[in-house]
């Protein structure tokens, strides 16, 4: 990867969620094939511990682990987030990159609507939780991988105010694609507010678009998608390709101390309209903080 051409990462703490393959995959083993301490963080450990397998495959001496992190639990969340603290290292660049996609309406354990909680809760949770890690090690990075989809809705009700309906669908509301795309909004404005708030304290986080019509593994839950990418895979990105843009958001040396933007194709881009309000941004914040507090029944920092 031609950002990576010549850089030495030996020294930094690289956490990447939903490592164990796709996009993920080739974060995790570009960072490791580059000397940084590679942790994937997966739900599944049988398929992690394969693709931990498979760097040290491409080379013996590189420093790749896994722990397990099931976004969709916010016990397993704060568990993991308690075993990396265990282990007394820093953190250098955390990679929010885990994401479902198409998949059937159905509840997690802590209540809420699956695509939602994983695409955005869980990792709204797990930052939370490694905040005092990544102000430690500044300067840090977070990048949370979005979508282009999400240009195609809205999280606000028609007087203009964050509505968690909109958000945690229910059943009968429910359509795979709508929830997807307020997801990988949530990202941005996450995104977005966790810049505002961290970066005096040496932690910038940026959002981006990884690449157009990618079959990964998360689109294994639709036959319809499984065809509609593999129709489409001559005129798509590769994984490698896909993974760029994420790993110039980490490392990219004119990046350092900015954030709080949105990137496509490693160029800078502006989000819709939606994705740059303030308000919400803050709004959205508050209310995973609630929804959290709520179902843990303590503080989420």
């Amino acid at each position: 990867m031609e950002i990576l051409q010549g850089r030495d990462f030996t020294g930094k703490v690289v956490l990447v969620t939903g490592a164990n393959s796709g996009i993920g995959f080739e974060t995790a083993k570009s960072f490791a094939l580059h000397g940084a301490h590679v942790i994937l963080a997966c739900r599944n450990m049988s398929r992690a511990s394969e693709a931990v397998s498979r760097i040290l495959e491409e080379w013996h001496k590189a420093k790749v682990e896994a722990m397990t992190l099931d976004l969709a639990v916010l016990r397993s969340v704060q568990h993991f987030a308690e075993a990396f603290k265990a282990k007394n290292v820093p953190l250098h660049i955390l990679v929010c990159n885990a994401g479902t996609f198409a998949l059937p309406w159905s509840l997690t354990k802590d209540g809420l609507e699956t695509t939602f909680q994983v695409n955005h809760l869980g990792h709204f949770y797990l930052v939370q939780l490694l905040q005092d890690v990544l102000c430690r090690s500044a300067p840090a990075r977070v990048i949370v991988v979005s979508s282009e989809s999400h240009r195609f809705t809205d999280i606000n009700d028609s007087s203009g105010k964050l509505d968690l309906s909109r958000l945690s669908l229910s059943s009968s509301d429910y359509w795979a694609m709508l929830a997807y795309n307020r997801s990988k909004l949530c990202n941005i404005l996450f995104s977005n507010e966790l810049h505002r708030l961290l970066s005096p304290r040496g932690v910038t986080s940026n959002a981006l678009h990884p690449g157009n019509m990618m079959f990964s593994a998360i689109h294994r839950n639709s036959w319809v998608y499984k065809l509609l990418f593999t129709l489409a895979r001559p005129f798509t990105k590769s994984m490698q390709q896909g993974a760029a843009t994420t790993v110039y958001c980490a490392v990219a040396p004119e990046l350092e101390g900015l954030g709080g933007m949105y990137f496509n194709n490693c160029c800078r881009c502006l989000p819709s309209e939606e994705a740059q309000n303030e308000e919400t941004a803050r709004a959205l914040w508050e209310l995973s903080e609630r929804l959290i507090q709520d179902r843990l029944g303590s503080p989420s920092s």
